[in-house]
């Protein structure tokens, strides 16, 4: 139980810091490469563009998960205490609504066969692995706000 408590706390915070540092380290040995070798490295722009995806749509669930999204909040402001955990509900359930929706059009969009036919043009790999980054974000930021849903109708406080 001790690791799923674990992963529940950290695990977008472990992706992300290992996709920030292969981004950085990527650009990094493109640098020396251009600047002191004179030469660079052919597949590491593609590479650190697929990485770069991946970490926006894990972070999006990572900020999710901490309550770090900005928030516009002059409506939650303008109605009682009592009101405001409606409110914080409904925004939930649009937000996860919106999310599923995205997952369904995602997976639809990767399904087409000319999505499923397209290679990246210098590594080769398969271009439904990039755009696996939408619904695979999208079902992790789902799962968070479901998290935030269960804690707001028990009464419980937002994670820090």
């Amino acid at each position: 139980m001790n690791t799923l408590k674990w992963l529940d706390a950290n695990f977008e915070r472990l992706l992300v810091a290992l996709l920030l540092a292969g981004i950085v380290l990527l650009i990094t040995a493109n640098v020396v490469m251009r600047y002191v070798l004179n030469a660079s490295l052919s597949w590491g722009e593609e590479l650190t563009l697929w990485i770069f995806v991946w970490f926006v749509w894990l972070s999006v669930s990572y900020a999710f998960q901490k309550g770090a999204h900005v928030r516009i909040t002059i409506l939650r402001d303008l109605v009682s205490d009592k009101h405001k955990r409606y409110l914080d509900i409904l925004v939930d359930i649009l937000v996860m609504g919106f999310l599923i929706v995205l997952i369904v059009e995602c997976l639809t969009l990767m399904s087409q066969p000319f999505v499923q036919s397209q290679t990246s043009v210098v590594l080769g790999l398969p271009i439904p692995i990039l755009y696996a980054s939408a619904p695979v974000g999208a079902a992790l930021s789902t799962f968070r706000i479901f998290q935030h849903l269960l804690r707001t109708l028990r009464g419980d406080q937002k994670p820090a």
